[in-house]
């Protein structure tokens, strides 16, 4: 799988992905693997590319770090692993206020296949619509009520608003 992925990889720079004035950006996404929160994106983004440009001549735009969310299969390894409560409490010891601040789930709305508004990509997962009187579904659609919306949370918010924070974007802090 990862000389695959590294194949991949040099194929996409061969056609201008990642390379210096292209135009065509190349993001990697790193998620640690295990209960752990991700390290520091900068200093791992900054790893990254000196291994992959010294080991497989490999040029990328920008990494990012991602938080493992304790849903879906990751929840499973959790529970089956007897990680869950431990996984838990750090994420919930790393809650910081300045990553609460700037989660997607506060300037970003997940719209499912059939028309239902998400406060994010995980609550939409979870089968968790937009409520609390917000309109929930594309028909609806209001900014300024959706803007005010109290927003849908449960145990995983805790992913995005620990160390750094987490989002599509990677670290929400720096």
């Amino acid at each position: 799988m990862f000389e695959k992925s590294i194949q991949a990889l040099r194929l996409l720079n061969r056609l201008g992905y990642g390379q210096p004035g292209s135009g065509l950006s190349l993001n990697l996404v790193c998620n640690p693997v295990g209960a752990f929160l991700p390290p520091k994106q900068a200093a791992i983004e900054a790893q990254f590319r000196k291994e992959l440009q010294a080991r497989h001549g490999i040029e990328f735009n920008h990494l990012y770090t991602i938080t493992n969310m304790p849903i879906s299969r990751f929840l499973e390894f959790l529970l089956e692993s007897g990680n869950y409560e431990q996984y838990m409490e750090r994420l919930a010891g790393a809650f910081n206020p300045a990553a609460a601040a700037g989660v997607m789930c506060r300037y970003t709305i997940s719209v499912g296949w059939d028309g239902t508004l998400y406060d994010c990509d995980f609550n939409q997962m979870l089968d968790l619509p937009v409520g609390h009187g917000a309109p929930a579904h594309i028909r609806d659609f209001d900014p300024v009520q959706l803007n005010g919306r109290q927003i849908t949370t449960r145990n995983h918010c805790y992913g995005c608003t620990a160390g750094a924070g987490s989002s599509c974007g990677g670290s929400v802090t720096s």
